[in-house]
């Protein structure tokens, strides 16, 4: 009898259990990055100008950049250097030129390019640590001008102009919990304390309503996406079992696509 209260109670439980949707990713895209140094990706902006995806590797101003066609094919020269030791890219519809945040305390810098869309120099845009920690990979948001940085469990923007932190607009991102399972009462979350099981340099901004900001999660293999309103994961995407997730850096989103970079291939891949 008791053994059949059990089988009947886990039953039970089993079947009340909230479904999480979960929408299997698969690849669309591949960005195969020239020959050089450096084993991580920095990151994958598009340009609103002549609609290349930008890519990078991350670690030294001298690594390679690149620019790619919507199919993948990489149309810029190959010996293309970064200029500077850059970590997030974003398009600045205001300077129509591309943006990025640098490693540390360089700050912001804004592209010279040439007709052709090659970045030819560099020039400071803002100075100093305008991000969380060193390594943080900036996400710009056009539709309210800032530039998101994670920070531990925290989404942190700063105004894509003046630089400036506006906390106002700070979210926490209750990972792992959804409104169907909420975190429990008095549950105490330590906001700047980085979350050991995803990658700890790069939040993603989606622009997708109630999907705002997307973690990446390298032990699951799912990103998962999280509403500004309240922080709390509304979709999961589930990565292709060759995806290779890492905890930090080599993870970006631009053009409604999810990139990962795979070391072993040089290349970001692209899901859809």
């Amino acid at each position: 009898m008791k053994k059949l209260f059990f089988t009947f109670s886990a039953l039970v439980f089993f079947y009340s259990l909230p479904a999480q949707t979960v929408r299997q990713l698969r690849q669309s895209i591949e960005l195969k990055m020239p020959k050089g140094k450096g084993d991580n990706g920095g990151t994958v902006a598009i340009n609103l100008k002549n609609r290349f995806y930008y890519a990078t590797i991350a670690g030294n101003k001298t690594y390679s950049i690149a620019y790619f066609n919507a199919v993948g094919e990489m149309v810029s020269p190959p010996d293309l250097a970064l200029l500077a030791d850059i970590r997030g890219m974003w398009y600045s519809p205001a300077l129509k030129t591309m943006q990025a945040n640098a490693f540390g305390s360089i700050g912001w810098v804004s592209y010279v390019l040439d007709e052709s869309g090659v970045p030819y120099d560099v020039k400071p845009f803002l100075t100093g640590q305008l991000q969380p920690f060193p390594n943080s990979v900036g996400q710009y948001n056009q539709r309210e001008n800032l530039v998101h940085f994670l920070k531990g469990a925290t989404v942190v923007a700063y105004d894509a102009t003046s630089g400036k932190e506006l906390k106002e607009k700070t979210v926490l991102l209750k990972a792992g919990y959804t409104k169907k399972i909420p975190p429990p009462a008095g549950l105490l979350i330590d906001s700047a304390k980085v979350l050991p099981q995803y990658n700890s340099t790069t939040v993603l901004y989606t622009g997708i309503s109630n999907a705002e900001f997307g973690l990446l999660n390298v032990q699951t293999n799912e990103i998962e996406l999280y509403s500004k309103a309240d922080g709390l994961m509304t979709q999961k995407l589930k990565l292709p079992a060759d995806a290779r997730p890492n905890d930090k850096l080599n993870f970006s989103f631009c053009n409604n696509v999810y990139f990962i970079y795979d070391v072993t291939k040089r290349a970001w891949i692209g899901y859809r």
